[in-house]
């Protein structure tokens, strides 16, 4: 006897179909549990789906692991990382949060194309000093002397036998054979013959203090290569610290390149901030620290903070990193 196929089952529940049939355009439907088919079933698709955001959509991978084949979801944040340090060249990272799970979008590193959200459930370590590959540096020793390094987590095919990888490069890390899988830049680690001590969060934020660049007299406009301090198209958190002791013109401006640099006949129309009369008495004497706190996007390219004092200076300008977080989580 014949009949109409099912157009809307509502919320039926069937089980132990027999026979051969295709399953499709299913909507919100959602398949779990055991089903216990005979004969053939086809999913005709792939079903797009929100899970990695609009017009994404759900597949597999070559060794059978769901993927989520827009790499646009890579944008999406890791969730539940935190890294720590106990030893001059280990870092850790550690699955946090209430059930101590991470989740870290991964791509294909050749192709750009297949993503996979890895959990991670256990802890990972790494070695600046051990033998380059994974769980160490992508390529060559460790500079130890003030150099910023990303960190990385890496996979092989299929998101199997993740470790962590350290690399110079904030996108394109030289991955190790066998390793096919890369996350974004998830940490970046500070050294100078060790790493600098840090407090990490789970939001992506670092604080670790060094001195970037120090007795800054530049009197005209001038831009500090910050780049081995901080991460790369990231976010900063730095200390702006000031003084100047000479008797005339105290006045300091703070530039950033994606604000525009300083152009002749127009001191201060492009700055982001400036500290003027940097002193009460006119001789200079007892001209105080001028400190100041600022959080700025981390530009693509060496320079990073400019300043410019307008005039005569003696002592300068100090810029302090106090904090950062990676591209990911900027």
């Amino acid at each position: 006897m014949s009949h109409e196929p099912f157009k809307n089952i509502g919320t039926r529940k069937f089980i132990n179909l027999s026979g051969s049939g295709t399953l499709q355009s299913v909507g919100n439907a959602y398949l779990e549990g055991t089903l216990s088919v005979s004969g053939a079933v086809t999913l005709a698709g792939p079903a797009s789906g929100s899970a990695a955001g609009s017009g994404s959509y759900l597949g597999l991978s070559t060794t059978g692991a769901p993927v989520l084949t827009n790499p646009t979801v890579l944008r999406k944040k890791p969730i539940n990382c935190q890294f720590t340090s106990s030893a001059a060249d280990n870092i850790t990272l550690v699955p946090v949060g209430i059930d101590s799970r991470a989740i870290v979008p991964i791509i294909d590193a050749a192709t750009g194309t297949t993503l996979l959200n890895k959990e991670l459930t256990g802890s990972l370590t790494m070695d600046f000093t051990a033998a380059t590959g994974s769980g160490a540096l992508d390529t060559g020793t460790v500079d130890t002397s003030d150099q910023g390094y990303y960190v990385y987590l890496i996979t092989k095919n299929g998101g199997v036998d993740p470790a962590l990888m350290g690399s110079l490069s904030r996108n394109a890390p030289t991955m190790p054979p066998d390793y096919t899988y890369k996350s974004q830049a998830l940490f970046f680690a500070f050294y100078n013959t060790a790493i600098e001590p840090f407090v990490n969060r789970a939001d992506g934020w670092t604080y670790c203090r060094d001195q970037g660049m120090t007795s800054g007299t530049q009197t005209d406009v001038f831009y500090a290569d910050l780049s081995a301090y901080l991460p790369v198209s990231g976010t900063a958190g730095v200390s702006v610290i000031c003084r100047n002791t000479s008797t005339t013109a105290r006045v300091l401006y703070i530039y950033l390149p994606q604000i525009g640099g300083n152009v002749a006949g127009n001191r201060g129309g492009t700055s982001f901030f400036y500290v003027d009369n940097l002193g009460k008495k006119t001789d200079g004497a007892g001209v105080y620290l001028q400190p100041f706190y600022i959080e700025f996007p981390v530009p693509i390219g060496g320079s990073t903070l400019g300043y410019d004092w307008n005039g005569s200076v003696s002592s300068g300008v100090n810029f302090v990193q106090l904090g950062w977080k990676t591209e990911v989580y900027s």
